[in-house]
């Protein structure tokens, strides 16, 4: 019996000492959780010195800086060809001609011999004896005396449409009077002409107004003709009948040859002498040595597209040989690229690459949007935004208490921000959801 008391006994304080035990380790493990919530832990990190550079990528391809299809503007047949495929050829060069075109540059150079200067004179000279014709007709059927106020009406219309804005008001007002005095007296001295019908005094005057013309027109041509063909290398506003032949004998020209834009290589040939062609484009020129990227980004980058960003370029036949280049031109539309919208931009190429860069070369662009070098740089999640624009941090003070400080942010991108004010290198920063109100 008392065996079994004593084993009884034993039993009963083992009990007693795990149930101890188990309270002790109990307490101690609430108090750890309750300091866990009365301090949470707070992710820090240091403010540093860095470089920050917010990019946008984009593909693109390379093109001529200019680039043209030429065609005749009439059919015919082929009888010269000057150019075959990668052929340099210089503006102005004539490339092809039409059977045609021998005498139509024929025709055309007789206009600037001294045989073609002596016929625009002539045709100079008679029409200004038609306008003097014309003149007398005029005069005699309104009578002298309101042919003197139209000259005077005409000479104070012009003065009055002289004045600028610097003439005062009285200036104005005068030369206003004198064209008003001028027309009551002319048309008084027409009243007085009962005898002479509508239909001649409107005859006269249509006859003089179309010498006028006419004398402008033989004029202009026989300019032309003194300036010598050079005058004459692009579209004429035709008035009469002497400048429409000046503009006949161009187009006969224009219409039989084709000739160069600009300097540039024949990328592409499509006919042989001999052949009838059409219309429809027989060459390609393209400036050839000098190449510009055309650049495609995401819709999302707009507004880190300019003129004047920097771009880095790598092109896929050279993947370790990356250049620098500048954005020209941004495209004032969105085009659309396998159904996506997409942001196209034109970046020049430099010349000393030391890369044979062709043609239709496919590339890979990155446009420096912005950077920033050896600047004071944080986590991006250490940012609190107070308002729009408007940013604070908090600092870890040394006794670990968290000190909320506005600060003036710079760029920004996926991961850190610039700090322009607020901050100096070595602070502490929080980077967890600090809640503020």
């Amino acid at each position: 019996m008392k065996f079994f008391k004593n084993r009884f006994n034993l039993i009963v304080s083992g009990l007693v000492l795990i149930a101890l035990i188990a309270g002790i380790a109990f307490y101690f493990q609430n108090s750890a959780n309750a300091a866990k919530t009365e301090s949470p832990a707070v992710q820090t990190a240091k403010v540093r010195k860095g470089d920050l550079v917010i990019t946008a990528s984009g593909a693109g391809v390379v093109e001529p800086a200019a680039q043209v299809d030429l065609a005749f503007r009439s059919a015919g047949v082929l009888a010269e060809l000057n150019v075959n495929v990668g052929g340099q050829v210089k503006s102005a060069q004539v490339l092809a001609r039409f059977e045609e075109n021998i005498q139509a540059e024929a025709d055309f150079q007789s206009l600037f011999t001294a045989q073609g200067i002596a016929n625009a004179e002539l045709a100079r000279a008679n029409a200004q004896a038609n306008l003097d014709s014309a003149i007398g007709t005029y005069a005699y059927v309104i009578g002298a005396d309101a042919w003197y106020w139209e000259g005077r009406l005409t000479s104070a219309e012009a003065a009055l449409g002289a004045l600028d804005s610097s003439a005062t008001q009285s200036q104005k007002d005068e030369a206003q009077k004198l064209a008003d005095d001028a027309r009551a007296r002319r048309d008084y001295f027409l009243s007085l002409r009962s005898n002479i019908s509508d239909v001649d005094m409107t005859g006269a005057r249509a006859s003089l107004e179309s010498a006028k013309v006419n004398l402008q027109d033989a004029q202009t041509a026989l300019d032309i003709i003194h300036a010598g063909p050079s005058a004459l290398t692009s579209p004429l506003a035709v008035i009469g009948a002497q400048t429409s032949k000046l503009e006949q004998s161009r187009l006969a020209v224009e219409n039989t040859r084709l000739t160069a834009p600009f300097d540039g290589t024949a990328v592409a040939v499509n006919v042989v002498k001999g052949q009838t062609v059409n219309t429809s484009p027989v060459m390609t020129i393209a400036t050839t040595n000098d190449l510009i990227a055309h650049v495609y980004l995401d819709e999302t980058d707009l507004d880190k597209v300019a003129v004047g960003k920097r771009v880095t370029i790598t092109f896929d036949a050279y993947p370790n040989a990356p250049v620098e280049s500048e954005i020209i031109l941004v495209e004032p539309a969105l085009q659309s690229v396998d159904g996506s919208p997409v942001v196209a931009a034109w970046a020049s190429l430099p010349a000393d690459a030391n890369l044979m860069i062709l043609s239709g070369m496919n590339l890979e662009a990155e446009v420096i949007a912005g950077e920033a070098r050896d600047a004071i740089i944080i986590p991006k999640q250490a940012l609190r935004e107070l308002e729009p624009g408007v940013f604070a941090v908090f600092i870890v003070g040394a006794d670990g208490q968290l000190i909320l400080t506005p600060v003036e942010v710079g760029l920004v991108d996926y991961a850190n921000a610039e700090i322009l004010s607020g901050l100096k290198v070595g602070d502490v920063v929080s980077t967890g959801n600090v809640e503020t109100k």
